[in-house]
């Protein structure tokens, strides 16, 4: 019973509290043996602290985590406490190294002991500026081709440095009117469209990806009326992904914590969903509780062999990445925030 349940766990990436490890959280890392974890500013005091904090987190598990991170840029930036300000995408295009960009991010998470980012966002700016669908000042272009372009350069700078780049949010929420973090936003464009437009930049580069992030949009062009997240959906991540595009990475799911998700039911049910639809691995970011339901109900599915597997292989493709010898931390006056 006790090797299930450590099985499930691994396809769990969690959130957790504090900017140490206390007695409540070496309880729930215990219990649920997580495969990930995500750190958030909560957890970010100084740079010491952080270095202390990511290798601690890895010696307290029998199966040493990958520590993930969302660090995009100006809007999206965990650690403002270590590199303060980052610069928006749009004076990132202006000195036309975007490449530079992402190997100093990738240079200081490798260096505070951090194997994965999940950025860059490849969705595209479809919507006008007042539209609040939680994506403004993190799109890279309203074209395929310019975030092709872009992220494609932030990819290979911050993987060069060592970390794992995991883009965001298949297949594409630039043309939602809601923010999937409060409602599950509707996506009515043509099949046609989302293919040639907000899929293109997931297909063009997922030959370089070893893990992607699904959304949760619902997009009815592929899965109809009914509401149905993509990060719920088989058609979208086993038939679009896995099939037609030919990915045969890590498959992470947004947050289930987040609105689309926990105002449709049952939220167990919504996780184990997710994994029969094809996803290896779930975020739940915030609330222990959810995190052992969600815990317990995997331990009582059948995860696909394939799905560890894949999993298998990521860690050791990045955790090998540990032994490289980052440049210092960059300090809070340099490229960063230049």
């Amino acid at each position: 019973m006790a090797s299930k349940i450590n099985r499930a766990g691994q396809h769990l990436c969690i959130g957790i509290t504090g900017t140490e490890l206390t007695t409540a959280t070496r309880r729930l890392l215990k219990a649920v043996q997580p495969g990930g974890i995500i750190l958030f500013a909560r957890n970010v005091d100084n740079a010491d602290q952080l270095r202390a904090f990511t290798q601690s987190l890895r010696a307290e598990l029998p199966v040493p985590p990958f520590i993930a991170i969302d660090q995009e840029n100006e809007r999206v930036n965990r650690l403002r406490a270590i590199v303060g300000e980052l610069p928006a995408l749009a004076d990132i295009q202006r000195t036309g190294h975007a490449d530079e960009f992402g190997r100093t991010i990738g240079r200081c998470l490798h260096d505070l002991g951090i194997d994965l980012d999940f950025a860059p966002v490849l969705d595209l700016e479809l919507c006008t500026p007042t539209t609040d669908n939680a994506l403004r000042d993190r799109c890279w272009g309203k074209t395929a081709a310019e975030v092709i372009r872009w992220a494609g350069e932030f990819i290979t700078g911050l993987e060069s440095a060592g970390v794992a780049a995991c883009p965001k949010h298949f297949p594409g929420l630039g043309a939602a009117t809601q923010d999937s973090h409060e409602h599950l936003p509707t996506i009515t464009r043509r099949r046609e469209d989302l293919l040639a437009e907000d899929v293109r930049p997931f297909a063009e580069l997922t030959p370089r990806l070893s893990a992607m992030m699904v959304g949760h949009g619902h997009y009815v062009a592929f899965d109809g009326a009914k509401p149905k997240p993509a990060s719920l959906s088989p058609v979208i991540i086993q038939d679009l992904l896995r099939r037609q595009l030919g990915f045969t990475g890590l498959v992470v799911t947004d947050d289930m914590e987040m609105g689309a998700i926990t105002r449709a039911g049952n939220f167990g049910a919504s996780v184990t969903g997710a994994v029969q639809a094809g996803a290896d691995m779930v975020l739940v970011c915030h609330t222990p509780e959810k995190i052992l339901a969600v815990h317990e109900a995997l331990s009582k599915m059948k995860i696909p062999p394939e799905s560890a597997h894949r999993l298998e292989c990521f860690r050791k493709k990045w955790y090998a990445r540990r032994d490289l010898n980052p440049q210092p931390l960059v300090p809070k006056t340099n490229a960063l925030s230049s």
